[in-house]
């Protein structure tokens, strides 16, 4: 379980904006993998998906309960369609989109593939996924939270399915918090602001409870996008509202860099967890090294498994309003599936009522339904904390989930990493670090 879950969060981690050319994949090792997949299709006929009338989804597992979330899923649909099968092709999570990619270059897509949301705008700009709005109707996607709607759309229309998210909270050492004397907030409305979050880490690093107060998981370059959530708290953004140049060197720019600067300079944070460090700091919060975490609900079975002291979560802190992370995963047709309308009612069967609580249930995930979000699902463990990130999630802003999702954010990714690490580790200056993001998300927009 500890090793699944460890390569879920480097699958997550690594996969965000990476674009795979032919050259980088054959250096990959691509080559392997054509051979596989070449015999893997003798006999399914020529052309895209399948020639035999199924279904193939291109998706991953990095836990049991997510590849049995999938597998189920097959079943009950293929019960009641047996006329179009739908067949689950599993991939190791770090091959998943080097693996779409060839095979979109060979007209030999699956019929469905399993995208990060992050994802969606550069598939859905260069043209390899399926506009779906014939296949929904007016307003199928009011029944999804705000954010994660906009997360699947490409100029004004829908490329993907939501499927489920994830999102950041906050994961306290209770035996630490009990001893030092510190309340927790028991609603999302009481969260800790920035100055009450600051003071009590302050507190616990001069009370010497821990060796570090907390730890932010942002690690290596391709999630430093998990800084945007307190950039959204404190009132900024990255882009301007038409997404076509950047904002963020602006006061609340600035001040976000500031806040989160702070925290490598007044020794509240490991030195070890800045944006490029790879630190696995899910371990450094179960070893007793750091009293909190702000981390995603998919920590929690590690937490479960692997930390003796006491736990328990909180909500995410929150500025001048509320923001946390956008994870998670949709679904989209490609442009090489034979059949789009079977593969849209697949779709649309997944995310359903009944079957993104069971999948959800199953696999640890947080459903993007507005009735599932509102009433909480029973989740076989850690009910209450899951509930907690449930109910964080809608706080996910709509203007943050569009600019994730623009074709260069892979590019402006890479921005953010280089000039927060900057910023963190040799002490450039708040201001030149907006300066430098500015310019550097400029030029991604415009390649």
């Amino acid at each position: 379980m500890e090793m699944a879950l460890r390569e879920g969060e480097k699958m997550r981690k690594r996969l965000v904006g990476r674009r795979w050319s032919r050259r980088d994949f054959l250096k990959a090792g691509g080559g392997a993998f054509v051979g596989a997949y070449a015999l893997g299709m003798a006999g399914c006929g020529g052309g895209g998906g399948s020639g035999s009338g199924e279904l193939t989804v291109l998706t991953w597992g990095s836990t049991s309960g997510e590849e049995k979330g999938f597998r189920d899923l097959a079943k009950r649909y293929n019960a009641q369609n047996p006329e179009v099968p739908v067949r689950m092709e599993f991939v190791p999570p770090e091959q998943a989109y080097e693996q779409l990619d060839t095979r979109l270059a060979a007209g030999e897509a699956p019929d469905i593939a399993r995208l990060q949301y992050q994802q969606m705008g550069r598939y859905a700009s260069e043209g390899a996924l399926v506009d779906l709005s014939e296949y929904l109707g007016e307003g199928y996607g009011d029944a999804f939270t705000p954010a994660l709607w906009q997360a699947v759309n490409y100029e004004g229309a829908p490329y993907g399915m939501p499927q489920h998210t994830d999102t950041f909270a906050v994961f306290y050492n209770t035996d630490i918090f009990q001893n030092v004397g510190i309340e927790v907030p028991r609603s999302m409305e009481e969260s800790w602001t920035w100055d009450e979050f600051l003071e009590i880490a302050t507190g616990i690093k001069e009370e010497g409870a821990a060796d570090y107060a907390f730890a932010y998981n942002w690690q290596t370059d391709t999630a430093a996008y998990r800084w945007m959530p307190l950039l959204f708290q404190h009132g900024g953004q990255l882009l301007t509202s038409d997404l076509g140049a950047p904002d963020i060197d602006s006061s609340a720019g600035v001040e976000t860099v500031a806040f989160t600067k702070r925290w490598f300079d007044e020794d509240l944070v490991p030195p070890s967890t800045s944006i490029k460090s790879g630190e696995q700091i899910e371990t450094l919060f179960s070893n007793g090294t750091t009293a909190m975490m702000l981390n995603g609900d998919w920590l929690i079975p590690f937490v479960v498994d692997n930390m003796e002291a006491g736990w328990d979560v909180t909500y995410m802190i929150r500025d001048q309003g509320m923001a946390s992370d956008l994870g998670g995963n949709a679904l989209a047709v490609t442009r090489d599936s034979p059949n789009p309308e079977a593969a849209a009612d697949f779709l649309k069967f997944a995310a359903n009522e009944e079957n993104m609580s069971r999948f959800c249930i199953d696999g640890g995930f947080i459903p993007v339904r507005t009735s599932l979000a509102e009433q909480g699902l029973d989740y076989k463990q850690s009910p209450e904390q899951m509930n907690r990130f449930v109910e964080q999630a809608t706080t996910v802003p709509e203007k943050m989930a569009q600019e994730q999702t623009v074709p260069a954010f892979g590019n402006i990714v890479q921005v953010l990493a280089d000039q927060l690490e900057s910023a963190f580790k040799t002490g450039q200056s708040p201001e030149q670090t907006t300066r430098n993001i500015a310019s550097g998300v400029q030029e991604a927009l415009e390649d």
